[in-house]
């Protein structure tokens, strides 16, 4: 039997906008079902939570105001998952950096996939654990790429596109991806919290941060890496499959290993005198400052604004943090750029002393969480996702 999702009060009231009192009204008038849950707290139906947010929108006639960009291909791929603006993403119509502060990765999860039940509820790993084995020595992200392409080995109706199990079957593809990019075995525990415990993390608030950094990375509309999936979708090529074409996008040092450019001059920052000495050298040399900057973002990229906040809690302390605001204030000094996301997640490695390869494996986890959406959106468009090109070589004689 399927079981619905349940949010916490915070959750609840951080998807509506509202404080907690207000939320406790909507329970008393009966437009929110809730249901008691651990200790004297509560869980409210994330379906009534939701559905009343829509009925808000549709009644204030809130359509979020899409930012314009110039350059953008078309015709545009319309999608009810992620709107970017200046505040940055909105999943679902609500705000990333919102859902950040209070929500884990699986409650974003039954958000953007559009759940009525909750897919994570009886997840399990393979009786036969020896399917999930993976050859020694690989890097992460080759891991996951050979999780993905051994799935049906794993899960024998990989194929099967019936919206009603793609959840199912998302859920337990994310869970296995995780456990392939942290080399650790499957675990239905939160993804923030195996990824927590696989850094030796105890630190609540650098626990908070890793939960907030797999929040904002999410999705972020149509990049490269989630069109690549919605093009394998299209071709109602199987969920796995979507999965290894979008991770081959991400991939590349451009995208989801970007943070591994930011990351090699990042390490030469050690205390803020060493900041104005490094950023000039590399604007002698003509070089460019990965991590600051952003195509889809005039100002700031709002996502790095609120994963940099969380870094800074009043009981973080040690000589990158102090160098931090100095970074920021020579990036915009020297190059007139702000941090983006790939440079918030560096940060966090820094800060909280997390392999060097964390940054990529957050991104990476997050992203899934958007890749299935995006691919189980596009199961449902007939159309097959075909551009044409413009053709500048010769012409036959």
């Amino acid at each position: 039997m399927n079981a619905p999702v349940y949010l916490s009060a915070r959750e609840a009231a951080t998807e509506l906008g509202v404080q907690p009192a207000t939320l406790y009204a909507y329970v008393s008038r009966g437009l929110i079902r809730s249901v008691p849950g651990p200790g004297k707290q509560r869980r409210y139906d994330a379906a009534d939570v939701r559905a009343l947010q829509t009925r808000r929108d549709r009644e204030s006639g809130n359509s979020g105001g899409p930012l314009a960009t110039e350059g953008a291909p078309t015709p545009a791929l319309e999608t009810r998952l992620t709107l970017i603006t200046e505040e940055g993403p909105f999943y679902r119509g609500h705000r990333a950096t919102d859902l950040a502060r209070s929500s884990s990765l699986e409650a974003v999860a039954t958000l953007l996939w559009g759940c009525r039940d909750d897919p994570f509820a009886g997840v399990s790993a393979p009786e036969d654990a020896g399917l999930l084995s993976l050859p020694d020595g690989l890097p992460p992200l080759e891991r996951l790429m050979t999780r993905l392409a051994t799935w049906p080995l794993v899960d024998r109706s990989a194929s099967v596109q019936t919206r009603a199990l793609l959840a199912q079957k998302g859920a337990r593809l994310l869970l296995a991806g995780v456990s392939a990019l942290l080399e650790r075995p499957f675990s239905t525990d939160p993804v923030h919290v195996q990824m927590a415990e696989a850094w030796g993390v105890t630190d609540p608030a650098a626990r908070e941060a890793i939960r907030a950094a797999l929040v904002l990375s999410a999705d972020h509309e149509l990049n490269t890496s989630a069109y690549a999936v919605r093009c394998g979708a299209s071709t109602r090529a199987p969920l796995h499959a979507c999965l290894l074409a979008g991770l081959g996008a991400f991939s590349g040092p451009r995208h989801g290993a970007h943070s591994d450019r930011v990351l090699a001059w990042l390490k030469d920052v050690d205390e803020p005198d060493t900041v104005a000495p490094l950023f000039r050298d590399r604007l002698e040399r003509g070089e460019d400052l990965p991590g600051f900057g952003h195509m889809l973002y005039a100002g700031p990229d709002p996502r790095a604004t609120c994963l940099l906040d969380l870094i800074r809690t009043p009981s973080a302390s040690g000589l990158f943090l102090e160098s931090l605001p100095t970074v920021i204030a020579a990036a915009e000094d020297m190059y007139g750029l702000a941090p983006n996301i790939d440079f918030a997640l560096a940060a966090l490695q820094r800060a909280c002393g997390l392999p060097r390869a964390a940054p990529k494996l957050l991104f990476c986890a997050g992203r899934l969480v958007g890749w299935i959406a995006h691919a189980m959106e596009q199961y449902e468009q007939p159309a097959l996702i075909r551009p044409r090109a413009a053709y500048v070589g010769p012409r036959p004689a």
